[in-house]
């Protein structure tokens, strides 16, 4: 399925319906952003979104999946909320390597509603820009225009849904950190 502006409420009815395979969606997106030139993405979790794709595919009719108000839905996370057992490095080079040990509460209540993590998002280190360029991965980019950037420090987030990398996003905002983003990058309703 390809998933250009799908929202999160159509993919929720269309896997529940069994219109739409949790796991070739899934797949549709990580194939995507593999041909990306955007660098939206830090680090990517796709074996075990892989693995929950699957396993909502197979359990979507029982009744607790179907009381999930988030099942199925491909999820990119800022890599600065921490996330258990997925990289996290606030972009730096001196966290590289950093696997939490726990989730943060937004990220236990995602996973809680049936959301699919798909990968840590592409920043300005330790949320200190406005542009993500100033990320130790390297700036990412506007998906309307490569010459230009995606605002900070959420941009990885905006850029990723505007390209239809993910279906929803997670950033953080002091000082206009999601707004910025969200307005450079234009397709924006998904940023949370």
């Amino acid at each position: 399925m390809k998933n250009d502006n799908v929202t999160a409420r159509e993919v929720v009815e269309g896997i529940k319906s069994g219109n739409i395979l949790c796991e070739e969606l899934v797949w549709g997106i990580f194939e995507r952003i593999e041909r990306s030139e955007l660098n939206a993405f830090i680090t990517l979790n796709k074996e075990n979104a892989v693995e929950k794709a699957r396993e909502v595919d197979k359990k979507r009719n029982e009744e607790e999946y179907k009381r999930k108000k988030l099942l199925g839905v491909p999820i990119a996370i800022k890599d600065s909320i921490s996330t258990r057992g997925i990289q996290t490095t606030c972009a730096s080079e001196i966290l590289t390597g950093y696997i939490p040990p726990y989730d943060a509460a937004v990220i236990e209540a995602l996973k809680r509603e049936g959301a699919i993590i798909i990968g840590k998002t592409n920043m300005d280190e330790f949320c200190m820009g406005t542009s993500t360029e100033t990320s130790y991965y390297g700036p990412t980019r506007n998906p309307h225009d490569l010459s230009r950037v995606p605002g900070g420090s959420s941009g990885g987030s905006a850029a990723a849904i505007s390209a239809g990398e993910t279906v929803l996003a997670l950033g953080s905002d002091t000082g206009g950190s999601i707004r910025c983003p969200a307005s450079f990058c234009l397709y924006s309703s998904s940023c949370l």
